[in-house]
C-alpha cells in the first residue's frame, strides 16, 4: 500500500512564519534593553591589616620621605622612610627607639603612629650670666657665693631665668690664673644647656687658661663619649660667661663627675650605710686638701687616691676601701687573666688607656683620674684634665706626637700604674690591639677631626672674644713647649692641634700593628 504524504494547510504555514517573526523581533529587543543596575556593595578589608604612620614631631621639625601611612597585610613589613630634618632642627630619634635616620623595615602586629623626633639645634655659642649677691666678688675654692644664673642663645626648653645656686673657684695649679675655673651647685637640678642623659645639680666652668687653643678638653671628653668600654663620660660644650655684668671669657661648661642616676650610677656608703658598698675614687696627688688621711683619703701602693660623692665618711669605712684596692693591686700584679675579670672591667681600662694614649696625656696617673666600683667590679675612668695633653707640655718629647707614654715606665711619676701593670701581660695588650684596630676601622678617628672643625666652626666668634679679653699669645703660663708658645692667632693654634692629632693617631696605627 502506498503511503500518502501530508502537508499543513496554507493558513497555517502564514501563522507560522508570523509567530517566527514576532518572536525574533523580542528576541533582539531583549539582545539591546540596559539590564538593571546592581546595588553596589564596600570592599571587605581583613581584619588581619595594619595601619602605620610615620609622622614629624613637632610638625615643622621635619618631613618623612617615603610612604608615610602604610597598610601592611599579615607578615608584610613597613617599607623604609628617612626623616629628614628642617632648617634649624636635627634628627634625634624615633618614639619606637630607631636611632637612625632611615627607619628599618618592621613588621608590626597592630596599628600604630611612629615620630620622628627633631630638636632645634644650636649653632652659635650660649651665654651663662651669672650674677652674685650685691656683686660679691669669687675667689675662694673653699667657701661658696649666692648667684643666679640666666641661661640664652639655646633653644627655648634648655634657656634659664635667675636660677639660684652657689658658686666657688676650682682647681689646683690654675687657682693662681687671672682667668679663674669654678665649680657651681643650682638649688634645682637641670639639664643645664642639655648636657647630660638627666637633670643635675652639681656643674663646672673649666677656663682653658693654659691651653690656648680652648679645645684639648673638649676634644678628649668627646672622644672618651664615644668608648663604649667606657659606661659614663662627662658631657660638655663650650659657653660665654658673664659674671656680675663683665665678660670673664670662653669656658667649657661640663658636668661634675659624681654619683648619681644619670652620672656614676652607683650605691655608695652615703646611700646605704653599709661599709662594704661600692664606691668612687678620684687618683689625686692632692688628695690632702680635701682633709685627714685616713678618713677621706688613702694611699695604695704609694698613690694617693680620695673617696667621692661621700659626706660623711667614718674612718672603718675608709679603711675598707683601701683593703679592698690594695688587694686588687695584688689580683693584678698576679697576671691570671680569669682572676682579674673578676674584679676589674677589663674593657674599661682598655678603652681608658686608649684615650690616655692617644691624647699623651702627662696627667693620667698624677691627678683628677677617677675609678669607681660597681657591683663589686672596678672600673677605670672617667678622665679628667686635659688641659696639658696633646703636646702641650715641654717635659713630656717637647711636645712630639711620638713615642709610648701612658703605660710605659719614662721616669716621670705621672705615668699610670694600672695601665704598667696590666701591659706586663700579653694577653691584655692583644685586647689593646684588637681594640684600636676596631676602632680604626670604624673610623673614629677621622670623626673626631671632623667634630674638632665643627665645633670650631660653631664656636670660632667666641674664641675670638676670649683672647680679646685675655691677649695671652705669645706667654707661658704652665708648661707650653716654644712651638706651642710662638703661635699668635686661634686659627694657628686650631691648626697645630688638628695636625698633632693627625699625626699622633697614624704614629699609634703602625706602632700597635708593629713590634708592639
Amino acid at each position: 500500500m502506498r503511503l500518502r504524504r501530508k502537508f499543513p494547510s496554507l493558513a497555517l504555514v502564514l501563522m507560522m512564519l508570523l509567530a517566527a517573526i514576532l518572536c525574533g523581533c523580542a528576541d533582539s529587543a531583549a539582545e539591546t534593553e540596559t539590564p538593571a543596575a546592581v546595588p553596589e556593595t564596600e570592599p571587605v578589608v581583613p581584619a588581619e591589616e595594619t595601619v602605620v604612620s610615620f609622622l614629624a614631631m613637632p610638625e615643622n621639625g621635619g618631613t618623612i620621605a617615603g610612604i608615610s601611612t602604610q597598610t601592611l597585610l599579615p607578615g608584610e613589613r613597613t617599607t623604609k622612610v628617612e626623616a629628614v630634618a628642617a632648617p634649624g632642627f636635627v634628627f634625634v630619634e624615633w618614639s619606637d627607639g630607631e636611632k637612625n635616620a632611615v627607619h628599618r623595615e618592621k613588621r608590626m602586629t597592630e596599628d600604630a603612629e611612629i615620630y620622628a623626633i627633631f630638636e632645634e639645634t644650636d649653632e652659635s655659642t650660649p651665654a651663662l650670666y651669672i650674677n652674685t649677691a650685691d656683686g660679691k666678688a669669687v675667689r675662694s675654692d673653699q667657701r661658696t657665693v649666692g648667684f643666679t644664673l640666666t641661661v640664652t642663645g639655646l633653644p627655648r626648653r634648655y634657656c634659664l631665668k635667675e636660677a639660684t645656686g652657689q658658686i666657688k673657684t676650682r682647681g689646683n695649679a690654675s687657682l693662681g690664673w687671672p682667668k679663674l675655673s669654678y665649680t657651681i651647685r643650682l638649688d634645682q637640678k637641670v639639664k643645664l644647656c642639655g648636657l647630660g642623659e638627666g637633670k643635675n645639680r652639681n656643674w663646672v666652668l673649666i677656663s682653658n687658661h693654659c691651653d690656648q687653643s680652648l679645645m684639648r678638653n673638649y676634644l678628649a671628653f668627646w672622644l672618651q663619649a664615644q668608648m663604649d668600654g667606657i659606661p659614663w663620660s662627662p658631657d660638655c660644650r663650650m659657653v660665654d660667661v658673664y659674671l656680675n655684668g663683665e665678660y670673664v671669657g670662653n669656658y667649657m661648661l661640663i658636668e661634675k663627675v659624681t654619683t648619681g642616676p644619670s652620672r656614676i650610677d652607683i650605691e655608695n656608703y652615703e646611700d646605704t650605710e653599709n661599709l662594704r658598698a661600692d664606691f668612687l675614687l678620684e687618683l689625686d696627688q692632692y688628695a690632702n686638701k680635701s682633709g685627714e688621711k685616713g678618713l677621706t683619703w688613702f694611699t695604695a701602693r704609694g698613690y694617693p687616691y680620695e673617696i667621692r660623692g661621700e659626706d660623711n665618711i667614718t674612718k672603718a669605712r675608709c679603711d675598707y676601701v683601701d683593703e679592698w684596692v690594695t688587694s686588687a693591686w695584688d689580683v693584678i700584679c698576679d697576671g691570671n687573666e680569669r682572676e682579674i675579670r673578676k674584679i676589674l672591667n677589663v674593657e674599661s681600662v682598655v678603652d681608658s688607656y686608649i684615650v690616655a694614649e692617644l691624647t699623651k696625656n702627662i696627667d693620667c696617673g698624677w691627678s683628677s683620674f677617677f675609678l669607681y666600683r660597681k657591683d663589686g667590679v672596678l672600673y677605670l675612668g672617667p678622665a679628667w684634665d686635659f688641659d696639658l695633653a696633646m703636646g702641650n707640655d715641654m717635659r713630656l718629647d717637647d711636645g712630639s706626637y711620638r713615642r709610648l707614654y701612658a703605660a710605659v715606665e719614662r721616669g716621670f711619676t705621672q705615668q699610670n700604674r694600672w695601665y704598667i701593670e696590666l701591659m706586663e701581660h700579653d694577653w691584655f695588650k692583644k685586647l689593646v690591639v684588637e681594640r684600636w684596630n676596631e676602632l680604626w676601622d670604624a673610623g673614629l678617628f677621622e670623626k673626631l677631626i671632623e667634630e674638632y672643625d665643627r665645633a670650631y666652626a660653631m664656636n670660632y666668634e667666641s674664641f675670638e672674644h676670649n683672647f680679646e679679653r685675655w691677649p695671652i699669645f705669645g706667654q707661658r703660663l704652665n708648661q707650653e713647649p716654644d712651638s706651642i708658645r710662638a703661635l699668635g692667632s686661634v686659627e694657628e693654634h686650631r691648626g697645630v692641634l688638628r695636625e698633632w692629632l693627625i699625626n699622633r693617631a697614624a704614629w699609634l696605627n703602625d706602632t700597635f700593628n708593629g713590634d708592639f
